[in-house]
């Protein structure tokens, strides 16, 4: 009898190791739709003419996936709230938060690996294109040269190595906050006497 007890005592209780299912199920879904929409957003710019604005889709993709990505954390405790257990601490939404945007940077860093495969020369069309745009801006030539320059190392230095160094400290910092707001939102207060 005192080992079936010690037996029960060293398993872990399910609402720790199931917010597991919450962060790859929504970092899952956020690294797809994250991935989608830099996709569209560069054909976008490769298929645009130059037209010298600061301003291309490529630009903005940036900021529409960085306000795709961030509610991720927020969506996964959402997810476990509902599913594992309405009782949630501040720490763990924190955690399951993080732990989601880490998800969606590393399975959309593959997916753009993936599709590197699939369309070989996408980098290369559209460095030439932001390049035709900076060509065509009303700025000083040795500006230019400088915008070209850090356009080309921004873009050929996306390696999947810098995708994970870049992305994790940020998307999962920006999810780490909405995951705390989503404890705040949707986890079940416990009264205190």
């Amino acid at each position: 009898m005192t080992e079936i007890n010690q037996h029960q005592e060293v398993r872990p209780s399910p609402e720790i190791t199931s917010y597991w299912t919450s962060v790859l199920l929504v970092g899952g879904i956020f690294s797809l739709v994250s991935f989608v929409i830099g996709l569209i957003f560069g054909y976008i710019q490769i298929g645009s003419e130059p037209t010298g604005s600061m301003f291309t889709p490529f630009m903005m993709s940036g900021v529409v996936i960085c306000l795709a990505t961030c509610v991720a954390g927020l969506v996964a405790v959402w997810h476990y709230c509902r599913e594992v257990t309405p009782v949630i601490k501040l720490g763990r939404g924190a955690l399951i938060g993080f732990l989601t945007g880490v998800a969606v940077v590393v399975f959309s860093s593959v997916l753009n690996e993936l599709w590197l495969y699939i369309d070989p020369e996408y980098t290369q069309k559209l460095l030439e294109n932001i390049v035709q745009n900076v060509e065509a801006m009303d700025v000083p030539a040795e500006t230019r040269d400088q915008l070209v320059d850090q356009m080309a190392a921004g873009i050929q230095g996306q390696n999947f190595l810098n995708q994970l160094l870049w992305g994790i400290p940020s998307t999962g910092l920006l999810n780490l906050l909405t995951g705390m707001l989503g404890v705040k939102l949707f986890a079940e207060k416990k009264e205190t006497y």
